[in-house]
């Protein structure tokens, strides 16, 4: 699609729990859509950058670094940690966006 996207609360609800929504540039998400994310555990990455894997042992599928994506970007972040599963958010002037969620089963992974 050529042009502005515009990503909603549909959408998010049509992917996978745990999954990644990128936001390149020209890509938007609804508010709505990003309250979906975080409350799915979807990661929101702005930008195209590629995906990492922390772990030690080489997996068959590679999730993106909750953690490498804090660090190559900069900002105010929120860690909370519930249940031995880490959800963070993003601090922004219009508020708290959904960052992304990791625990150790799948940072390890």
């Amino acid at each position: 699609m050529a042009g502005k996207q515009l990503i909603t609360e549909e959408d998010v609800r049509k992917m996978a729990p745990g999954g990644v929504l990128r936001l390149d540039a020209g890509t938007i998400a609804t508010p709505a859509a990003l309250d979906a994310a975080f409350a799915r555990g979807i990661r929101v990455q702005h930008g195209s950058a590629p995906a990492k894997n922390c772990g030690a042992k080489p997996a068959a599928k590679t999730r993106e670094c909750l953690w490498h994506g804090m660090l190559e970007r900069d900002g105010t972040y929120v860690v909370q940690v519930v249940n031995g599963r880490a959800r963070v958010s993003l601090l922004t002037e219009a508020g708290p966006v959904p960052f992304g969620t990791d625990s150790a089963q799948e940072h390890l992974s």
